[in-house]
């Protein structure tokens, strides 16, 4: 007999070569325009974004930090930096999750760390700061802030949820929480480290496509040439 309000079910579910990540650290400048006036200079801080089309920004919350149903530990922040006269000479986003590893050693090539934010970016979304997100975070200045930016997601700000180069044999995609199931929608085979294995053993699973694979993984190799599934989904 199962326990009451427990599910086998998966409730989440992530595209794992789906490019809809923010990319960490990827510059957003090229597009993005504003208007603000009085700002402090030299100056950067985490901002929140006020809205925008990209829904996978975090949201304000009263509670503190890590708490609200997208949060700052599920939902993309952003670094903005001032120059010497006041203005934004840079939007960043934050890195929320740590460089990835292959082997031991660090991903070779970028993307280094599988991205921010949920795996929902679509190129042409945008992003915004208004003048209450803008002084909630450098503070109440006198005049007070005002203006509004909006950034324009590109196909150079986005990445698949994994870290590693697009192509060749680093790509790593590392189970949230430590691990998942995974479902083969096409294709058959696909490397992975399985949760309980020592570190860096492999192994490649031969599926048969449009199954749910019966292990728990903590890797999915990625762009390795043993895994040749076209459609990954991790399911939680």
């Amino acid at each position: 007999m199962f326990p009451k309000n427990i599910t086998t079910n998966a409730t989440h579910a992530v595209n794992v070569l789906l490019v809809g990540t923010l990319r960490s650290q990827g510059a957003l400048l090229a597009a993005q325009v504003n208007n603000f006036a009085n700002l402090p200079a030299s100056k950067e801080v985490i901002v929140t974004a006020s809205g925008g089309t990209f829904l996978g920004s975090a949201f304000a919350t009263t509670r503190g930090p890590g708490t609200g149903e997208q949060n700052n530990a599920t939902g993309a922040q952003y670094a903005i930096r001032t120059n010497a006269a006041g203005a934004v000479d840079r939007i960043q986003v934050v890195q929320s999750r740590p460089n990835g590893s292959i082997q031991g050693a660090a991903v070779a090539a970028a993307p280094f760390n599988p991205g921010s934010g949920p795996n929902m970016a679509v190129v042409g979304q945008t992003i915004l700061f208004d003048a209450a997100t803008m002084t909630a975070a450098f503070g109440v200045q006198a005049p007070a802030i005002t203006g509004l930016s909006t950034v324009t997601l590109r196909a150079a700000d986005l990445q698949a949820p994994f870290s590693g180069a697009a192509a060749g044999t680093d790509g790593i995609y590392e189970a949230e929480g430590g691990s998942c199931s995974v479902y083969i929608g096409a294709g058959t085979g696909i490397k992975v480290e399985l949760v309980s294995a020592p570190p860096n053993q492999t192994i490649t699973i031969t599926a048969v496509p449009g199954t749910v694979l019966p292990f728990s993984v903590r890797k999915i190799y990625t762009t390795d040439t043993a895994t040749t599934a076209t459609q990954i989904i991790a399911l939680y």
